[in-house]
């Protein structure tokens, strides 16, 4: 039995050794035969030996909410001496953990890594600790159970709450009890915890994080924390006449007066500068932003909430807004309370901003606040609406995002702060790509067949060897079936203890069948894959149809259904990545925007025709197209390039050449754009003979 799983769960090797020695211990008291367990062994013989004496095979889960908390080890501790109890194994490499994690949060490494234990069987019994650590939401947590253990035919124990999904009758409804249970619980908590911080804002302690301008001042010989640490109350966050004469001083790396800053931008909002122009300087200024910021400066959005938050006026405000769990849209959300929830205090010392500058900036913010806009018009989704995320900011290496009027542009995440932003028609941008791809599949379409159809033509000669493992695999299978049946024939006769030992036996038997039925099923299917004909008409046929939805959806022709599809092409054929790069020329307003890629041509018709066995040799060659119309020169560059790299021409000739064409060009310009290619190409222009070389003809 092969198992291959993603980084254990076990946080390292002592809990590894903690999970062993627990595990033990609690089987020796349940009489579990442990001679011949090695814990040192491989996984794949532990769980040999584990189903030879007639035991499950567990996985265990376990989370906890707070960076403060600490109990993963003892949620653990807990499940696994449950799992012996119940004839349970629970290898470390199966114990699944996430820390600091929020249950609301469907997306965790430690559940993902616990599920796919399940759904390929590694394991047929999961444990938590309490059924919440699944998920914050109770129906939630009895969702998971019920399709992805249930339903599977895999069994589910909730250890401190009784819960065990082997009671058909009774666990539904035990589960239902402690989730409306737990909700009350958390609610009374939230209450108090509540109260008590109401209570400290009343005195006037810090209570949560501190708004940008303020710092906290130690109280020694105030009460100490629940944690120990010393109390503190805020402060205006502002330099003493001390320090700002130090930081006058060419050596002082002091930080900006903070206060001073507020007041001064709150000025330039009031006279009349752009929100977004104020934000600019704030952070070219070096302005602070929020410790909680995952950015590392102020963001826009946090620029424009310092200029309304009524804390510089003095007044500090508690409760004003409280989380509220959405389920049906999966997050938090903030809710504005009554003024009978809110705990408020009015502090001079702490006043940054005048009432009178306060005011001006809101009602300034206040004609800026656009009202709102009606429902949105249903239209069709079209290609470039659906693949903006591929696009990525070479520089920055952050994904774009829409922009611009009606969204019909794109720009990189970084917004203004990106040295190279530059807004992209979305519709030109995409359009251009899928010319391009068009262009290279009708370029390399026989290489494609050929290469595909070989490499599957070799790849069939290894399917004896799997043809060999499967036939192992059918005899195994049979010759377990038949001593479970035996088995099943000797299971009335002895005494008890003899049917206890037969019944165990047969357990054992049935999952080691199971375990291998299901490695037979992946062999099967990996042999019908590799045995699949593919003729050079399919490869054929597939790269027509990849032509035709980018021409289509390039042209906006398809509708809502295949213009999925067209997604799903554009992605595989640019591996979900298409390189931004904007340069800036000097006295030139207009940038030049290039994409760049990967064409992965092969392995997109090797995935569209189920040849997952052929290995893609995809040449490493970029190719680069245009997203922006550019200028004449810089279009032409690559051109002239070729007519005198490749084809040999000089100056003179190349420019007949373009003039043929329909080009008004002489060989002087010529020259000017043949040194221009090798500026966009980053290389130095390579040395030329007279006239590159050819004998000039005489007058």
């Amino acid at each position: 039995m092969a198992f291959q799983l993603p980084d254990a769960g076990a946080a390292n090797q002592e809990l590894a050794r903690d999970i062993h020695e627990w595990w033990q211990e609690a089987a020796e008291k349940t009489d579990i035969d442990l001679s011949g367990f090695d814990p040192a062994a491989p996984l794949a013989e532990r769980i040999a030996w584990a189903l030879r004496q007639g035991l499950d095979i567990g996985t265990i889960y376990s989370r906890f909410s707070s960076k403060r908390q600490h109990s993963t080890s003892d949620q653990v501790r807990t499940s696994v001496q449950h799992a012996a109890t119940k004839g349970i194994y629970c290898p470390p490499e199966f114990v699944c953990v996430d820390e600091a994690q929020r249950g609301y949060r469907a997306r965790r490494e430690g559940l993902d890594r616990m599920l796919l234990i399940l759904k390929n069987r590694y394991a047929t019994v999961l444990l938590v600790f309490k059924a919440s650590r699944l998920y914050r939401q109770a129906f939630k947590g009895y969702q998971l159970i019920q399709q992805e253990v249930v339903e599977e035919g895999l069994r589910a124990i909730s250890v401190t709450q009784g819960i065990d999904t082997a009671d058909t009758k009774a666990w539904r409804m035990l589960f239902q009890v402690h989730g409306i249970v737990d909700d009350m619980v958390i609610e009374a908590t939230a209450d108090h915890v509540r109260a008590g911080l109401k209570g400290l804002f009343a005195r006037g302690y810090t209570v949560g994080a501190l708004p940008v301008g303020y710092r906290r001042k130690e109280l020694p010989d105030a009460p100490a924390t629940n944690r120990g640490l010393t109390r503190t109350v805020p402060e205006v966050d502002r330099k003493s006449p001390e320090e700002s004469d130090e930081s006058s001083s060419e050596d002082s790396d002091d930080g900006p007066d903070v206060a001073e800053m507020i007041v001064e931008h709150y000025k330039l909002i009031r006279d009349g500068m752009p929100i977004k122009q104020g934000w600019r300087k704030w952070v070219a200024d070096g302005g602070p932003a929020d410790p909680r910021s995952t950015k590392g400066y102020m963001t826009y959005n946090a620029y424009r909430r310092m200029l309304s938050r009524i804390a510089y006026t003095g007044r500090w405000e508690f409760g004003r807004k409280r989380n509220e769990f959405s389920t049906k849209r999966d997050y938090s959300r903030q809710i504005e309370q009554p003024d009978s929830e809110v705990e408020s205090f009015l502090c001079e010392e702490l006043r940054i901003v005048d009432d009178e500058l306060f005011f001006a900036v809101q009602r300034r913010l206040a004609e800026l606040k656009q009202g709102p806009r009606g429902p949105k018009k249903d239209k069709d989704p079209h290609l470039w609406d659906l693949v903006v995320e591929f696009f990525c900011c070479a520089r920055c290496e952050e994904r774009f995002h829409q922009t611009g009027a009606g969204n019909k542009g794109m720009h990189c995440k970084n917004g203004d702060l990106c040295p190279c932003n530059s807004a992209v028609r979305r519709e030109e941008a995409v359009r251009a790509v899928c010319e391009k791809l068009c262009e290279l599949i009708q370029q390399d379409a026989e290489l494609i067949e050929r290469t595909i159809c070989r490499v599957q033509e070799i790849d069939t000669r290894g399917d004896d060897q799997l043809r060999g493992e499967i036939s192992q695999l059918e005899r195994k299978v049979a010759a377990l079936s038949n001593k479970i049946n035996d088995l099943y024939e000797l299971a009335g006769q002895g005494n008890d203890d003899d049917r206890k030992e037969v019944m165990a036996k047969v357990r054992a038997a049935q999952t080691e069948r199971s375990t291998a039925r299901h490695e037979l099923s992946r062999l099967q299917q990996a042999l019908a894959n590799t045995t699949a004909t593919i003729t050079p008409e399919i490869v054929r046929q597939t790269l027509a149809e990849f032509t035709t939805l980018l021409e289509n959806a390039a042209a906006g022709k398809l509708g809502p259904e295949a213009v999925y599809k067209a997604v799903a092409v554009f992605r595989a054929l640019v591996r979900g990545r298409v390189w931004v790069h904007v340069e800036r020329r000097a006295g030139r307003k207009r940038t030049n925007v290039r994409g760049v890629f990967h064409p992965y041509l092969i392995g997109a018709v090797r995935d569209a025709t189920g040849q997952s066995n052929v290995e893609s040799a995809e040449s490493p060659t970029e190719v680069s197209v245009w997203l922006r119309e550019p200028p004449l020169r810089d279009r032409l560059a690559p051109r002239i390039h070729h007519l005198i790299d490749v084809d040999g021409h000089s100056y003179r000739s190349a420019a007949k050449v373009l003039q043929a064409e329909g080009y008004n060009i002489n060989s002087g310009v010529v020259w000017q754009i043949y040194r221009r290619h090798y500026e966009m190409i980053g290389k130095p222009v390579p040395k030329r003979s007279y006239n590159n070389g050819n004998e000039r003809k005489s007058a």
